[in-house]
């Protein structure tokens, strides 16, 4: 059996391979982690999970504690798979940019015609007024990674300034996290910074960003 592991998962329209900075990063540190590969385009969030189960329930089985990462959406997949599957051997979980109260851009983009039926992630990704994703084990230490950097054209238009191009500050909060830090990056770009590792390298050993 494994001591610990860590599990990675990618956002919205992105692949596998959009994690792979943070995958060598923390092998290169000695930290044992496989990133997970999920539909993440046109599934809902469901056959998300679904496909997500396939792929690391073995290794969860096999490892005597777990961590996750999750960036954007993937975030959100990764809690509702710990809710749905009570696991028990999950550690520590970092989410980065993650939308838990939703993306405004999603509710505009949910309005063009029969988008939100091709898109089936846009459901999910609707604003909400609260996080209806807050884990059940509360055991389970929680750290945010959140960008406030908004320099996309969407973001600029649509979104306040206290965002990260593609989520509000706010909406990337969540009541049951343990740590919170801001970083100067962009929703696309944050997950591909050295300081990003840095920062979930001191998570993953110490339980604090500090």
């Amino acid at each position: 059996m494994e001591r610990e592991l860590t599990i990675l998962c990618h956002g919205f329209n992105k692949s596998a391979e959009d994690m792979f900075f943070l995958r060598d990063g923390l092998n290169n540190r000695g930290i044992k982690n496989i990133v997970a590969n999920i539909p993440s385009t046109l599934s809902s969030l469901e056959d998300c999970m679904n496909s997500f189960h396939l792929q690391v329930y073995d290794h969860i089985n096999m490892s005597a504690k777990i961590n996750f990462i999750g960036h954007s959406m993937g975030g959100l997949v990764i809690r509702s798979y710990i809710n749905m599957r009570n696991l028990e051997n999950v550690s520590k979980c970092i989410f980065i940019s993650t939308p838990h109260l939703g993306s405004k851009l999603a509710k505009i983009a949910g309005k063009i015609p029969l988008y939100k039926n091709i898109v089936k992630p846009i459901v999910e990704l609707q604003p909400k007024e609260e996080n209806i994703y807050l884990l059940k084990n509360k055991n389970i230490k929680i750290g945010l990674i959140i960008g406030e950097k908004n320099d996309s054209v969407l973001g600029r238009i649509f979104l306040s300034k206290n965002a990260d191009g593609r989520v509000e500050k706010e909406s990337a909060l969540s009541d049951d996290a343990n740590d919170v830090v801001y970083l100067p990056f962009g929703h696309k770009e944050i997950h591909h910074k050295e300081l990003t590792l840095d920062l979930i390298t001191k998570y993953l050993s110490y339980g604090s960003f500090e």
